[in-house]
């Protein structure tokens, strides 16, 4: 076999690896959106992060910083709680939140660094999304 067969063979064998890997998380956000969408009222959504409410972007920074959402989730999660009325800047801090303060990155993160600075970064990270 020659080189460049050889790493287009690689390359997609490298791509259906990470593929399966990816695969179960882009599914279940898919599968906590559309539980969301068919179950959630769009009443409730609207009235506690909607648009009208002031306390809706802090509120889901606050509820995202538990929550690990994985970027192949994002996109199904959103969508489904911006049909059901929820505002995009209150889903942006959902994302944020869940991304950048998640209890799953503060435990990677005291492997690597002391308190005082994931504490710091926690907080910027929080801020920044208020």
């Amino acid at each position: 076999m020659t080189a460049k067969p050889r790493a287009i063979t690689l390359a997609w064998q490298e791509a259906w690896k990470q593929f399966r890997e990816v695969f179960p998380y882009l599914l279940a956000g898919v599968l906590i959106g559309s539980l969301i969408y068919g179950f959630v009222p769009t009443e409730w959504i609207a009235k506690h992060a909607g648009g009208d409410n002031v306390f809706a972007i802090p509120l889901s920074a606050i509820v995202g910083i538990p929550l690990y959402i994985r970027a192949e989730a994002v996109i199904p999660l959103a969508s489904a709680l911006v049909a059901k009325g929820m505002g995009t800047g209150a889903v942006m801090a959902l994302i944020i939140g869940s991304a950048g303060a998640s209890l799953t990155e503060v435990i990677l993160l005291k492997s690597m660094f002391r308190t005082p600075m994931i504490s710091k970064r926690k907080g910027s990270a929080v801020l920044t999304v208020i």
